[in-house]
């Protein structure tokens, strides 16, 4: 399915699951992400590192559960962020970054399963679309983009 392989999944999601997101939040989830879904569900990429066409690196730590009891999950990441309007509604997110800047994929028409980084770093009242940086096509092209973290000589990443 890609390049890089996705280890510690808590196995594979269910279609219900992901039907049930659909519903509770009116979105249609990409054919790629849902392929995604049904094959892991969270985990990390052996090669975290995403670097975009300005050169900038992002580093995906997890990706988020879609369903879970104990542990965060897509549900209720989406349900929250939702709550204070703190992401715009055409993103979920799929996985995270240190510090809790989030990976999501669009569920627009016009670029549905594209990729996007958003900085959760701004002050109430602004916009959140301003956070928002495009990195992929798909979830496929993002995942197969990603790279091992380069450690210089002193062995620090």
């Amino acid at each position: 399915m890609y390049d890089n392989r996705i280890l510690h999944a808590h196995g594979k999601a269910k279609a219900e699951d992901l039907e049930c997101i659909e519903q509770k939040f009116q979105v249609k989830i990409p054919a790629a992400v849902r392929e995604h879904y049904l094959a892991y569900n969270g985990g990390y990429p052996e090669k975290p590192v995403f670097t975009d066409k300005s050169g900038n690196a992002y580093i995906v730590n997890w990706f988020i559960l879609v369903c879970s009891e104990k542990k965060r999950s897509v549900e209720n990441m989406l349900r929250l962020l939702r709550e204070d309007e703190a992401i715009p509604n055409w993103l979920i997110p799929f996985a995270d970054e240190d510090g809790g800047n989030l990976f999501c994929f669009s569920v627009r028409e016009e670029d549905c399963g594209a990729i996007y980084y958003y900085n959760h770093e701004f002050e109430y009242g602004e916009n959140p679309e301003e956070y928002v940086t495009y990195l992929a096509e798909t979830i496929t092209i993002f995942i197969n983009s990603l790279v091992e973290e380069e450690n210089d000589e002193d062995g620090e990443a």
